[in-house]
């Protein structure tokens, strides 16, 4: 040790450089860790000093001094906060914008910021739990049907090719067929009775009134022959 010294005195420049690195160097780390972790988890740091942060759903209004705590606020409308923060302005909250295929499924709050999913017939681009945007399902062709519908994250529907689709005929689903379905086009259906059902109908109703009209024509005639014999006998 007396020779280290010795030499060190012989050369101050190097005393210096030994110093800096065995003394200052550890000391001033030391100082900057102790800054770092002055303020606790619940804590941040302003001017030096350790304010105590705000809860979710609120923002600094005032920072705190030496005899004062931190003043905080509510989140003005359409922000929010989702942790015990120093923030003096909240996070503005999500807009799910119909241009961008997104339509709202949970609403902001002051401590959670919208939720957004993709409009009927959209799919989103993102794997994030908020759909951020969104485009639209690629359809089928002509003379194809959806045979498996696309879900939140899947590009596009499932489609199938056949002649006819079952829907294409109306007897399933208790209508009349006016107009058989073909690969690109729908079956019409109806609710009303066939066409070939309406003259029988007709013929029918036209006996009916004949037959109606003969009886009534007879007991007309009855009640007219019983009041000529009344009236004669009188």
């Amino acid at each position: 040790p007396s020779s280290l010294i010795s030499h060190l005195v012989q050369f101050p420049d190097m005393c210096m450089c030994y110093t800096f690195i065995h003394v200052t160097l550890p000391l001033l780390i030391m100082n900057i860790m102790f800054c770092m972790a002055a303020c606790n988890n619940a804590e941040y740091e302003v001017n030096g000093e350790c304010c105590p942060m705000c809860d979710p759903g609120k923002q600094v209004k005032k920072h705190c001094d030496e005899n004062t705590s931190t003043t905080c606020a509510l989140c003005p409308a359409m922000t929010y906060t989702t942790s015990p923060n120093g923030l003096t302005e909240c996070l503005p909250c999500f807009v799910c914008d119909t241009s961008n295929g997104l339509r709202v499924k949970q609403e902001c709050t002051l401590i959670s910021n919208t939720v957004c999913e993709p409009l009927s017939g959209y799919y989103c681009i993102d794997l994030l739990s908020s759909c951020k945007k969104a485009v639209k399902y690629s359809t089928c062709s002509p003379g194809q049907y959806i045979n498996q519908t696309g879900q939140s994250f899947q590009k596009r529907y499932m489609c199938s090719s056949t002649r006819v689709r079952l829907s294409n005929s109306c007897e399933p689903l208790g209508k009349i067929t006016i107009r058989e379905g073909t690969d690109t086009t729908d079956a019409e259906c109806s609710n009303g009775v066939p066409s070939y059902l309406l003259p029988l109908i007709l013929s029918v109703c036209v006996l009916v009134v004949f037959i109606t009209l003969i009886i009534v024509k007879k007991i007309n005639c009855k009640y007219a022959g019983v009041n000529r014999v009344t009236n004669q006998m009188i």
